[in-house]
């Protein structure tokens, strides 16, 4: 392991020792356990935004439809202040 130095708020210092005292963890072991948490929840985001891409990717390849047009017709929707339904 490699030792290094942060700097977090003050009541953040005293919420993690509260923590570590309360459940018998060192603060250590509490930011390493927050940072693999960290980790897995970017990896996990990465994984859902690719399996997104895939199950949309060319779903409109049949649609014979002019883009600007097709934005033109639902921007016809709302009002001229921008904010209402008609």
């Amino acid at each position: 392991m490699v030792r290094t130095l942060i700097t977090i708020p003050e009541e953040d210092k005293q919420w993690l020792k509260n923590y570590s005292r309360s459940h018998h963890v060192s603060m250590a072991q509490i930011i390493r356990m927050a940072i693999n948490e960290f980790k897995k929840r970017k990896k996990n985001d990465k994984n859902d935004f690719h399996k997104a891409l895939e199950a949309t990717f060319g779903m409109w390849k049949d649609k014979n439809i002019d883009s600007v047009e097709y934005v033109r017709q639902l921007r016809s929707e709302w009002d001229r202040d921008g904010d209402k339904l008609k």
